[in-house]
């Protein structure tokens, strides 16, 4: 259990180095905006509710998936597969940065 404390704790520290860094801010806010663009998609094509599309968003981007919410127009489909695309491609910048901050006392 301390384990996970001190990880989390790390990450935390890492997390708030990170946000003096712009490169790292504008990772976040591109994150930001591709949830918010991705979430306005659905919900205008698949008339799905707020919390659906933000749900289904995350879950694209972050590539866990989830059987439950599926796009049913081939419209959306093609969305979906180049929202997750580049979506993931952030995710990675994004987590790729983070652990530079997070391990950066390390090297100290």
């Amino acid at each position: 259990m301390a384990s996970l404390w001190l990880g989390l704790m790390r990450l935390f520290a890492g997390l708030g180095r990170g946000l003096r860094d712009p490169e790292f801010r504008a990772i976040i806010f591109l994150i930001a905006v591709a949830i918010a663009c991705g979430s306005t998609f659905f919900r205008i094509v698949e008339h799905w509710e707020w919390i659906d599309a933000v749900y289904f968003s995350v879950m694209a981007l972050t590539t866990v998936g989830d059987a439950t919410l599926a796009p049913t127009t081939a419209v959306a489909k093609i969305f979906t597969m180049v929202f997750s695309v580049c979506g993931i491609g952030l995710m990675l910048a994004f987590l790729s940065r983070l652990s530079t901050f997070r391990d950066h006392e390390d090297r100290q």
